[in-house]
């Protein structure tokens, strides 16, 4: 999600030699991969204009690719056009405005499936608790033109179960606006690698806001904290990223002993970010968790005089308190998120685990 300056000249000239102060990008490409190698999802190509700050979620079923029963995979390959805020992949689950049935036909790669646009903010694709209960698969926040890949590949003998015909959402979020650029089109894939071991260790993935936020102009420095308990036995984190939008400054995660109410100490510390606009991801992990415990992290921030002005901010503040405050919600331009993605094995259930 690097910061790009927009430039006039016709995406199909790319290939062409840019002037000095011209962002390049050579087209991303990935292997497109056959039924007994997994599956390939591609969202097609699609303009973002100047100005505009689009989020889309495309649905698609899972393939049968094992004569009926569930399947695994263990390495997720995405690639992203730059001007991406975010990927995030989720499992479809409670219905409620959000429905892949009232979505617009569309082929996704190979696939059939539809989409439901989100031009604006009223579109059902931006309200979270659409999808409140629908568990995490994957995301990336990695959309750098240098390299707009994230090649993940789980522990040895750790994979994710998918059954046939279940329904997934790609979720994409693209910005060009003043805070974010996107001087190509947006353009997103996805790939499923099969695993081809034996009594995997079945991931399980964590996806936790915290929505009381308010960076204001009176209380231009806030840090928000959230915590997240399992259930009383121990689990093993392996991979993990934080999001927040351009008032974010530091994002911290930490095992916690899920008891004490102060921030863990430094040594407790796995997960740091610096950078709102390409956040790393940590993968590789080998992170126990304390018997009973869970995470805490942290969400730091720096007002900023708003680029799009007070009065488009003061009309996203639920208490209209006239304080240019930046509160939760999706729009980069106008407010704030505190995110946490969390991966870890073995995977326990999503009602086992507590977050505040």
């Amino acid at each position: 999600m690097k910061r790009l300056l927009a430039v006039p000249f016709l995406l199909s000239a790319l290939s062409a030699c840019p002037g000095p102060d011209e962002p390049t990008f050579e087209p991303w490409t990935l292997e497109d991969l056959t039924a007994e190698q997994g599956l390939s999802v591609r969202v097609p190509e699609f303009e973002v204009p100047s100005g505009v700050e689009t989020q889309d979620c495309y649905f698609f079923q899972m393939p049968d690719l094992n004569n009926g029963q569930p399947y695994w995979v263990n390495r997720f390959h995405t690639a992203i056009n730059p001007g991406s805020h975010h990927l995030n992949v989720f499992r479809v689950n409670t219905i409620h405005g959000l429905d892949p049935a009232l979505g617009t036909p569309m082929q996704i790669g190979n696939l059939s499936g539809t989409v439901v646009y989100g031009k604006d903010a009223s579109s059902e694709c931006w309200k979270s608790p659409n999808w409140a209960d629908w568990p995490l698969v994957a995301n990336s926040q990695n959309s750098s033109p240098e390299n707009p890949y994230t090649d993940w590949v789980l522990p040895t003998n750790v994979a994710t179960k998918f059954t046939p015909g279940e329904w997934l959402m790609v979720q994409t979020h693209y910005v060009n606006a003043t805070t974010q650029s996107a001087p190509f089109k947006g353009k997103v894939g996805v790939n499923f690698h099969l695993y081809r071991g034996t009594d995997p260790i079945e991931l399980g993935t964590l996806f936790a806001t915290q929505q009381s936020l308010r960076i204001c102009r009176s209380n231009p420095t806030p840090t928000y904290t959230g915590t997240c308990k399992f259930p009383p036995s121990t689990v093993t984190i392996t991979a993990a990223n934080g999001h927040f939008h351009s008032r974010g400054k530091s994002f911290e995660v930490y095992t916690w002993d899920g008891v004490t109410d102060t921030q863990p100490p430094e040594a407790a510390k796995f997960y740091e970010s610096d950078r709102w606009d390409d956040p790393p991801m940590s993968t590789g992990m080998n992170i126990p968790s304390t018997e009973g415990g869970g995470i805490w992290w942290n969400c730091n921030y720096q007002w900023v005089e708003p680029p799009v002005g007070c009065d488009a901010v003061n009309e996203r503040d639920p208490q209209k308190a006239g304080d240019c405050c930046y509160t939760f919600g999706g729009i980069v331009e106008t407010s704030e998120h505190c995110n946490v993605f969390l991966y870890y094995y073995p995977k326990v259930a999503r009602e086992e685990i507590f977050c505040n």
